[in-house]
């Protein structure tokens, strides 16, 4: 049917100049009849033409999609390697805080260690200044 239709129109067009389609949308129904080509023509135009830029719209919609998606694809692997890298860091922290630690617990071990031996030693000192002091007093006695 489209096809009669635009076959009809080329003829009719070839055949007689182009007609004032403003003229032929008001021309009423007696002449109407007499015109082969459709009425509806500004408005298949209209229809077209929002089709058009409708699938031009949808089209840059894509497109606009498309290019977000790549970018953040691309943050996405930017912030993958920066998570690997923080991942790094913290383990590494990790590490020197456990040692620190382990430090810390060797220090506080040998500071333990020290304070015994000195109270031992002191205990020493004391118990053999008692024992020169009763050998003096001794000493004294006997003198």
């Amino acid at each position: 049917m489209k096809m009669i239709s635009s076959l009809l129109k080329k003829l009719m067009t070839s055949s007689s100049p182009k007609p004032n389609k403003t003229k032929a949308t008001v021309a009423p129904l007696s002449e109407s009849s007499a015109i082969a080509w459709n009425h509806k023509a500004p408005m298949d135009y209209d229809e077209k033409l929002k089709k058009y830029e409708n699938r031009q719209r949808k089209e840059d919609e894509v497109k606009e999609i498309r290019k977000d998606r790549r970018i953040l694809r691309r943050q996405n692997g930017l912030l993958e390697f920066h998570n690997e890298v923080l991942f790094l860091q913290n383990q590494r922290l990790a590490s020197e805080k456990q040692n620190l630690k382990m430090e810390r617990q060797a220090m506080a071990e040998k500071k333990n260690e020290l304070a015994k031996n000195l109270r031992k030693q002191k205990r020493i000192n004391e118990y053999y200044k008692r024992r020169l002091v009763e050998i003096q007093k001794l000493e004294k006695f006997a003198i």
